[in-house]
C-alpha cells in the first residue's frame, strides 16, 4: 500500500502537472524550506551530545534524524490536505503560493497521500533507530509520531482546537532533543531536557506567530490559540518565549551544560526588533522564523 501511494501519487504529478514540474509543487506545498526548523535542533543535539557523552551511536541517531525530517514533510502535507478540506484556506490567505488551493489542478487526495507515505516511511525509519538502539527509544518516538499525524488528522486535529502550539514545542523541544540525544548516549537527564527547551519555544513562536498574524482570516473558519486567549495575550506569550529562550540558554552556560562559545546564540536575539515593524504584515512571520534558524546555527557553530 505504501509503494502503491507514493507510486500513484508521482505518477499523477509528473504527467498531469504542467509546465510545472512535480518537486516544484510538493516543496512548495510541503514547505521544504521550513526543514531548518527541524535540522537545525537535531544538529545542535548532536553537537551537544558530542560534548558530553562521547562514544556517540552515530547509526541509530541518523535514522532518528530521517524519521523527524520525514514527520516534518508529512505534518506540512497532511495539514495542507486538511486546511483545503475544511475550508480555512482561500485565495486570499497570506503566502498562497504554498497552498494546496493556488494549484487547482491538484486532486487533494494525493497530497494527503504523498503525506502518509512520509509519515510511513519516518515511521519505518523510527523502527530502525529502535533496533539499533533500545526499545525505550520507542516511548519517544510513539508519543512524537502521535503528536505529528494527529496535528491536523482525524479523529484528534488538535491544530483546530487551539493546541498547535503546545504540540509544537513538545515535538520540536522535548521529544525532538530526548530522542537524539537518547539515541546517540542511551541516556539522558535533566539537564539535556532543559536543554530542549529552547528550541520548543523558538519553534512555537513561527507557529504563534503565523496564526497572530492570520487572527482574522481564520476568524469564524477554525480556533487557534489567538482566537481562544486574545491578540493582547497572544503577544505577551510570544515575547515572553523568545525571552525565556534567551534566558534558559545563559542559565545552560553558567552550569557549564554548554560551552561559553555558546553564547554566540544570543547574537540572534536583535532581531526580535525587527518583529516591530513588522506588525500586522505578511513578513511578522518570517522575522520569528529567522530567530529560530539564526538562534540554531550560531548555537551549533559555539558547540563545536
Amino acid at each position: 500500500m505504501l509503494c502503491y501511494n507514493l507510486g500513484v501519487s508521482i505518477f499523477y504529478y509528473v504527467f498531469t502537472l504542467k509546465p510545472t514540474p512535480f518537486i516544484i509543487v510538493y516543496s512548495k506545498i510541503a514547505r521544504i524550506h521550513t526543514l531548518i526548523m527541524s535540522c537545525g535542533p537535531v544538529i545542535c543535539s548532536y553537537l551537544y551530545c558530542r560534548f558530553h557523552y562521547p562514544p556517540l551511536n552515530t547509526t541509530a541517531f541518523l535514522f532518528v534524524a530521517i524519521s523527524i525530517i520525514l514527520f516534518h514533510l508529512s505534518v506540512n502535507t497532511i495539514s495542507e490536505y486538511r486546511d483545503c478540506l475544511k475550508g480555512v484556506d482561500d485565495g486570499n490567505i497570506n503566502g498562497p503560493q504554498y497552498r494546496l488551493v493556488a494549484w487547482p489542478s491538484i486532486k487533494p487526495i494525493y497530497i494527503l497521500r504523498l503525506g502518509l507515505t512520509s509519515f510511513s516511511l519516518a515511521v519505518f525509519s523510527g523502527f530502525i533507530a529502535v533496533f539499533t538502539a533500545s526499545i525505550l527509544l520507542l516511548i519517544p518516538g510513539l508519543i512524537g509520531a502521535s503528536i505529528a499525524l494527529f496535528y491536523s488528522e482525524w479523529p484528534i486535529g488538535y491544530k483546530y482546537k487551539a493546541m498547535g502550539e503546545v504540540g509544537v514545542f513538545l515535538a520540536y523541544g522535548p521529544l525532538l532533543v530526548c530522542s537524539c540525544v537518547f539515541a546517540l548516549t542511551n541516556q539522558f537527564c535533566w539537564r539535556d531536557i532543559l536543554m530542549s527547551i529552547p528550541f520548543g519555544l523558538l519553534t512555537m513562536c513561527v507557529v504563534l506567530a503565523n496564526n497572530i498574524r492570520d487572527l482574522d482570516f481564520d476568524r469564524g473558519k477554525t480556533r487557534t490559540l489567538p482566537s481562544v486567549i486574545g491578540l493582547r495575550m497572544s503577544y505577551t506569550l510570544l515575547f515572553s518565549a523568545v525571552h525565556l529562550s534567551f534566558a534558559i540558554v545563559l542559565f545552560l552556560i553558567c552550569i557549564d551544560a554548554i560551552t561559553g562559545m555558546s553564547s554566540l546564540s544570543l547574537l540572534s536575539y536583535p532581531i526580535i526588533f525587527a518583529s516591530i515593524k513588522t506588525l500586522n504584515s505578511p513578513k511578522f512571520v518570517d522575522v520569528f522564523g529567522a530567530i529560530q534558524a539564526v538562534f540554531c546555527a550560531l548555537l551549533a557553530l559555539g558547540l563545536l
